[in-house]
């Protein structure tokens, strides 16, 4: 199965996204339930590992701690494939991803190489988007800042691809954080 671990919104800030998604043609939205920040990607695992996972990340201990969303842009460097809102640097957040990795790699997981870049995914973009809706998009949320928000839990995530609609997810595991 497909894991993930992410950081959910609150649902007053799941309302705010859902009112700045539009204005792209041909964008896949991202549903309301499914709007995330990811701490951690893990690929396809089998149960067995799965379950080594599920009892490392249930170890991390850390804080409940602020965040706010600023910003947005795009994922694709030769063409736009997905729209996104970034995440206001955040010493707790980048310090959750470090423990996620040290907690696959102790899982025996391999997690890809590619820098962190926290940020809350907003739609997925057909081939060959408008570029000029895509910069739009980009120039109005430019200065979207949202009011800081508690994170006080991680949830690990199953992914269930599914051909031509956006994939169906699951909750596997909770783990709140401390007080």
């Amino acid at each position: 199965m497909i894991l993930f671990s992410c950081l959910q919104l609150p649902d007053k800030l799941v309302r705010d996204i859902t009112r700045v998604q539009r204005g792209v043609a041909g964008a896949r939205w991202v549903a309301p339930e499914k709007l995330h920040i990811t701490t951690g990607y893990y690929g396809d695992l089998s149960d067995d590992q799965a379950e080594m996972l599920d009892d490392e990340l249930a170890k991390i201990r850390i804080s409940a701690f602020d965040l706010q969303l600023e910003g947005a842009g795009h994922f694709g460097s030769l063409e736009p494939r997905a729209l996104w809102l970034g995440v206001k640097h955040s010493d707790a957040l980048h310090a959750l991803h470090t423990k996620c990795r040290a907690a696959a790699r102790r899982a025996g997981v391999s997690m890809e190489k590619r820098k962190y870049m926290p940020h809350a995914t907003v739609a997925y973009l057909r081939e060959f988007p408008p570029l000029d809706r895509v910069i739009a998009f980009e120039k109005r949320l430019s200065r979207f800042n949202t009011a800081p928000f508690i994170v006080d839990q991680m949830v690990m995530m199953s992914s269930l691809p599914k051909v031509g609609a956006q994939n169906i997810y699951r909750e596997e595991a909770t783990y709140p954080f401390l007080g």
